[in-house]
């Protein structure tokens, strides 16, 4: 990997970023320097869109679909520089879906297709990356797109992807989560109670307390409705 250094630096902030709001902002900087010096390294264009997405998960507004915006220019500018970053390929697609859920679906079916590629791209790289994050993108697009004849939407497709990603990522709470919701899209119960307790009931994973704390509030407030 060029710049490793680098990388595994940068890597540590975003990773840390709810131990210190400034290492979102230190990770950035270091990024665009890289960038300066090597304007051919694509994972750098890559954890920029990732920055992006961060950014706008805890942003207010129209401020979500201005930073998911940022976040897709950066992950094609990656993809212009090496079509097989592994990086600029999946936070292309992140932020695709966020940039798609904040215009409404009318607006975002264009972007399923691309979505699509972009995580099927990812599970040939590397399907285990960020928690077995190609499988979730993929799952839960199944999930949440429009059936036949309008889109690709399969809740059992969305189901099988993402149980995928509960074998690659088993303590990432997200993919429970997203779990649990294709197994209520299939009428299931029992199989989204059983996902959506063991959020309620695992410990946080260190560092990122806040972010689960969130995903644990939204678990309960699931399974009191069920």
């Amino acid at each position: 990997m060029k710049h490793k250094k680098i990388f595994e630096k940068v890597r540590e902030l975003i990773d840390e970023r709810e131990l210190d709001e400034e290492n979102i902002d230190l990770a950035y900087g270091e990024l665009l320097d890289l960038i300066e010096e090597d304007e051919s390294c694509a994972w750098a264009y890559g954890l920029l869109s990732e920055i992006y997405y961060w950014i706008g998960e805890t942003s207010e507004g129209a401020d979500k679909l201005v930073n998911f915006e940022e976040g897709v220019d950066w992950g094609k500018k990656g993809l212009a520089v090496d079509e097989d970053c592994l990086e600029a390929n999946f936070w292309l697609a992140v932020n695709y879906g966020l940039y798609g859920q904040e215009k409404g679906i009318m607006q975002s079916l264009s972007l399923i297709n691309p979505i699509k590629d972009l995580a099927e791209k990812c599970i040939e790289l590397d399907e285990s990356y960020f928690y077995g994050g190609p499988w979730r993108i993929l799952g839960r697009l199944y999930d949440k797109a429009p059936g036949f004849p309008f889109s690709i939407g399969n809740v059992d497709k969305a189901v099988e992807c993402l149980e995928n990603a509960v074998r690659l990522g088993p303590k990432f709470y997200l993919n429970h989560l997203y779990l649990a919701d294709a197994y209520l899209s299939n009428r299931n119960k029992a199989k989204a109670k059983e996902h959506l307790e063991w959020i309620v009931n695992a410990p946080l994973n260190k560092n990122h307390e806040m972010e689960d704390e969130d995903i644990k509030s939204e678990s309960r407030r699931i399974l009191e409705r069920l």
